[in-house]
């Protein structure tokens, strides 16, 4: 493949790391009118920490102030930035994390797959990934499911995309993938560790994809982007 590296700058955290203080130094006003008063005490800190680790990584990408950001929201509930870089977020268990790119970009983390693996690998997705599935279903079901949903969060249109609509086949080091409906195939990353896997999708003209990893707080020991390796990618 050539052409110029496509970077994405995947931010990584404990959601623990988003105390009183934290918030309240990276979260505006504008972030917290989307709070309701009917939000269950879980999912408000979740978008609390992910909204606070999203205005961190663009003040750390461009140099501007964390609380200058506008934020739009899709259908599906993906964030997008005016005027500013691509980003995505992702929640599972304790961790949230959150990639920002020159380019469209989709990330997802899985620490608890379904208990019924092999029910949803029949019915969502494709023939060939379900067979791949059955043959290692704690392992295999996860990574296919973050690489899906990284990239349904690319199109900004969620689940209701289908998860059918990219097949992945899975040979460490390598992805190869395919679209349905003809779409253009994605560059896909896949990095597993602290007992979770992450999945990154990119749509590029040409040209490789690479992941950089940054933990919050930065220098923290032992932080979660430390833990984090790239297991396959596609060429």
């Amino acid at each position: 493949m050539t052409g110029s590296v496509h970077v994405v700058h995947l931010y990584c955290a404990e959601q623990s790391a988003f105390g009183d203080d934290a918030v309240t130094a990276l979260v505006t006003a504008e972030d917290r009118a989307r709070l309701t008063p009917t939000m269950a005490a879980r999912r408000r800190a979740e978008y609390l920490a992910g909204r606070a680790l999203l205005r961190h990584a663009l003040a750390d990408r461009t140099g501007r102030d964390a609380s200058s950001f506008t934020f739009t929201v899709t259908a599906a509930g993906k964030p997008e930035c005016v005027g500013g870089p691509h980003v995505s977020v992702s929640h599972s268990g304790s961790l949230v994390l959150c990639a920002v790119a020159d380019v469209p970009v989709g990330v997802d983390v899985e620490t608890r797959p379904p208990r019924d693996v092999a029910g949803v690998s029949e019915r969502y997705f494709t023939a060939a990934e379900a067979r791949w599935v059955a043959a290692e279903p704690a392992q295999r079901f996860p990574m296919l499911w973050v690489l899906k949903e990284a990239y349904l969060k690319v199109l900004g249109v969620g689940l209701a995309g289908g998860l059918d609509s990219l097949e992945c086949r899975l040979e460490p080091p390598v992805i190869a993938a395919g679209t349905a409906y003809g779409a253009r195939a994605p560059q896909l990353v896949l990095l597993s560790g602290a007992d979770a896997f992450v999945g990154v999708a990119a749509t590029v003209e040409r040209g490789p994809l690479a992941v950089a990893l940054h933990g919050f707080p930065q220098g923290a020991p032992g932080a979660l982007h430390t833990r984090l390796t790239i297991l396959a990618a596609t060429e």
